[in-house]
């Protein structure tokens, strides 16, 4: 046989093996994530396995470099840089603003002003670069970031805002970016699990200075492992690229931006495989996540309209519970892009939020509580400086009194039709 016949094969076999295992039973009817992909993903995956194309050392980032522009396309940046994780890809941003090649780059000591209803992973990076994070409130509705709050928290010492767009609910860009342009403030985006997501009809991702995406295999879109980074300056994202792959400039994409070293005459002596231009670090994606992502990207506006169709489902099912529950109110000027669906469990209920939870997981249905919840009631902050301002009254509320489960496409009609009836088996208890 050959090599075209014995990969229609492989095909074939592995579309047989999904068929056979696509109805295995789960630990959880309704778990909190699965993946979804079929046989194209994992035949990209086997086609840079065969060709030995593994790594953007071996093969210069073909599929990479294609997924790349899929998604900054979609977005509206002009830059994009895949990485290993989307933790990675805040490091590198906050690693970018703090490098001495940036104008008016970020100080060790500065202030950079994020949410306190978050992931950990905003986190870390500000501390990772020397940073304080200053812990603002959020919006009880929306669960993002607080605007109000966030003017309060602006002092001398603040160089940043590093916003989330929680659970793919936007943010309020219109009045964070005029906060940022009059106190002269970069502007980052986590956009993690807000793919699609849009405000006033513009992409989140496309407003501040650099936007954060992840590609973790429970997010909207999946490269199995791995994030990406955007921007619209060509030097921050040779930069970025750098810092991403150990700091050599090999793995640059602009021609132009490489021969700037390997032309200078003070670098000669220097192989230009080895020329290392600025810090770095290794956490470079793999071709197999670019090809994985390339596939992904075609499913993801089925993808986007099945956690759309099923948030509504649930908003529109549970609406007549809205004195125990409530479920995000989203404005005409927003597109949620629906990563989860949030229940609030209000004060005056005759239940609480724990007690909920637990019948539901005793029925099969996987929940969590929003994140980290509070993150300033978290051990990590208790070693590390940061500062907070204000009560987080909100955060506090949502971290008692609430909690998500799972929305992705493998939810279907039979899947929320369960997860309705448990829950009416729970509150007709009450009425």
């Amino acid at each position: 046989m050959d090599e075209q016949t014995i990969l229609e094969n492989i095909e074939k076999e592995v579309i047989n093996y999904l068929k056979l295992t696509e109805n295995k039973p789960t630990a959880s009817k309704i778990p909190l994530m699965k993946p979804y992909y079929d046989h194209l993903e994992i035949m990209q995956v086997v086609d840079s396995l065969l060709k030995k194309n593994l790594t953007l050392n071996q093969s210069n980032g073909n599929k990479v470099a294609v997924f790349e522009d899929l998604w900054k396309g979609y977005i509206g940046k002009k830059e994009g840089i895949l990485v290993n994780s989307g933790s990675s890809a805040n490091l590198l941003a906050l690693q970018l603003l703090r490098n001495p090649l940036v104008p008016n780059c970020i100080q060790i000591g500065s202030e950079i002003i994020t949410p306190a209803l978050t992931w950990t992973t905003t986190v870390s990076p500000i501390w990772a670069v020397g940073c304080k994070p200053v812990f603002v409130d959020v919006d009880l509705n929306s669960y993002a970031i607080d605007p109000i709050e966030i003017e309060k928290a602006i002092t001398p010492k603040t160089r940043a805002i590093l916003l989330v767009h929680l659970l793919g609910y936007p943010s309020d860009m219109e009045k964070i970016m005029a906060l940022a342009k009059k106190h002269n403030l970069f502007v980052i985006e986590d956009c993690c699990e807000a793919h699609g997501a849009e405000f006033n009809g513009k992409k989140v991702g496309s407003f501040g200075d650099l936007a954060t995406f992840s590609f973790f295999f429970s997010h909207h879109l999946t490269t199995i492992e791995g994030g990406m980074v955007l921007t619209d300056d060509a030097n921050h994202a040779e930069l970025i690229r750098t810092m991403r792959s150990q700091g050599v400039i090999r793995n640059c994409r602009n021609e132009e931006y490489k021969n700037s070293y390997f032309n200078n005459p003070k670098y000669k002596h220097i192989q230009k495989a080895y020329l290392f231009s600025n810090i770095g670090f290794n956490l470079r994606p793999t071709e197999l996540n670019g090809g994985f992502g390339i596939e992904q990207f075609k499913k993801f506006p089925t993808i986007l309209a099945a956690r759309k169709h099923n948030a509504e489902f649930f908003i529109r099912e549970l609406s007549s519970y809205s004195d125990w529950i409530r479920l995000p109110n989203v404005p005409h000027n927003v597109k949620h892009a629906w990563f989860s669906l949030p229940i609030y469990i209000t004060e005056n209920a005759p239940f609480t939020r724990a007690e909920l939870e637990e019948f539901l997981n005793k029925k099969g249905i996987e929940t969590r509580q929003i994140m980290t919840g509070d993150v300033t009631s978290q051990p990590a902050v208790e070693i590390f400086e940061s500062r907070t301002v204000g009560d987080l009254k909100n955060t506090k509320l949502i971290h008692k009194n609430a909690f998500f489960f799972g929305n992705h496409p493998g939810i279907g009609e039979p899947e929320r039709q369960y997860v309705l009836d448990c829950f009416k088996e729970f509150l007709t208890k009450f009425q």
